[in-house]
Order: structure tokens, then C-alpha cells, then sequence
């Protein structure tokens, strides 16, 4: 099975539908719209019609869980009990039809092909840095390094659901890995704080 498709496989059951999705808790009707969008380009099944049938069943898998997503996230009766479920707490949506863009990155880590190429070159405010150094030097596994790399570089832009995302991929490649196990208690705790925040659409 294709690497990529088989670690968003291994994550499926992991992530929330707003990790899946690749937007922020409080995103709004038109950012949840064009998050849909770029996921449903990704991996819809019609586009995958030259794989093998066993990557067919996973992309299909991804995109059924992808649509569900959208489904209860753009419905706020639905969205309010999801997020009670999860979080225990009422939905932070507020009003269903409040937008906001996207984050920097587009519709999030939906995407077949992988990492880009995201540097974490430039410190920006609101990352997760309780490791010194960068965060890729601490990995093990080769194979696990341009995770780190990008969940450290989406961690510094203050996008921690799809840091923690990546890190979760990185971590499938470099089990047990004690740095990054750490990095993702962090990126947890500023999960928790971006959800207490009130929602400002940029």
C-alpha cells in the first residue's frame, strides 16, 4: 500500500474531525466549506480509480471519514454534541454562519503525497518550544524526520491540530521516541489553550 495512504490509515481512529478536516475549533461555515473542498480533492475515490483495490478501500475509508467530518462539523446541533462528546464543553463554533479563512496551508494535511517542504527555519510566536534545538534532530528513524519537520514548522505558526497531525505520523515511524512523545504532551496542553481562546476570525 502507498506510505502515505496507509499513515493517514494508521491515524484515522486518532485524530478529531477538526484535526482530520485540518481547520481550527472555531472555524466557520466558509473556512469548514473550503477545508471539505481540498480534502474531497485529495481523496476522493473517483481520483484514485489507477490504484490497487486494497489502496482504493483505505482512500475510501479516509474520504467516508472525511465527509462524516464535514457533515457534523457544518451542522451545529451536531457539531455541539460532538464537541461535548469529545471535549466535554459546548461547541465553540458560535453563530453556524461566521467565517474565517483558512490557517496559512491551505486545507490542512489532507494530501497523498506526503510532508512538503516546510522548513522550521524562522521562530514564530505561539510555537511549542520546550526543546531546545529543532525537533527533527531528536528523531531516530529517517523516515520519521520530515514529520518532525513539519509538525515543529506548523507548531511555530500556531496551527497545533495539524502539528499534532504530523507528529502523530512521525511518531508511527519512531515508536517510543521519548522527544516526541514530549512535544506532543505540549502540543496537547496548547490544544487545550487555543480551545478557551475566544474565536477571532483573521
Amino acid at each position: 500500500m502507498d506510505a502515505s495512504i496507509a499513515q493517514w490509515i494508521s491515524v484515522l481512529d486518532k485524530v478529531t474531525h477538526y484535526e482530520l478536516l485540518g481547520v481550527q475549533p472555531g472555524a466557520g461555515a466558509d473556512a469548514l466549506r473550503r477545508a471539505y473542498q481540498g480534502f474531497a480533492s485529495n481523496f476522493h475515490p473517483d481520483a484514485h480509480g489507477h490504484r490497487t483495490a486494497e489502496e482504493r478501500t483505505a482512500v475510501n475509508t479516509i474520504f467516508k471519514r472525511g465527509t462524516e467530518a464535514y457533515r457534523v462539523l457544518s451542522d451545529p446541533t451536531l457539531r455541539g454534541r460532538y464537541e461535548e462528546q469529545v471535549t466535554g464543553k459546548p461547541s465553540q463554533a458560535g453563530p453556524a454562519s461566521r467565517s474565517a479563512p483558512l490557517p496559512p496551508g491551505g486545507a490542512g494535511p489532507a494530501s497523498t503525497s506526503g510532508p512538503g517542504s516546510i522548513r522550521p527555519d524562522a521562530p514564530k510566536p505561539g510555537a511549542a518550544s520546550n526543546i531546545t534545538g529543532r525537533l527533527e534532530d531528536f528523531v531516530k528513524q529517517p523516515k520519521a524526520r520530515p514529520y518532525a519537520q513539519q509538525a515543529e514548522a506548523l507548531a511555530k505558526k500556531g496551527e497545533h491540530g495539524k502539528a499534532k497531525l504530523q507528529l502523530k505520523l512521525a511518531m508511527n515511524f519512531d515508536p517510543g521516541n521519548e522527544a516526541l512523545q514530549g512535544y506532543l504532551k505540549e502540543l496537547d496542553t496548547l490544544i487545550e489553550l487555543d480551545k478557551k481562546k475566544p474565536y477571532q476570525p483573521k
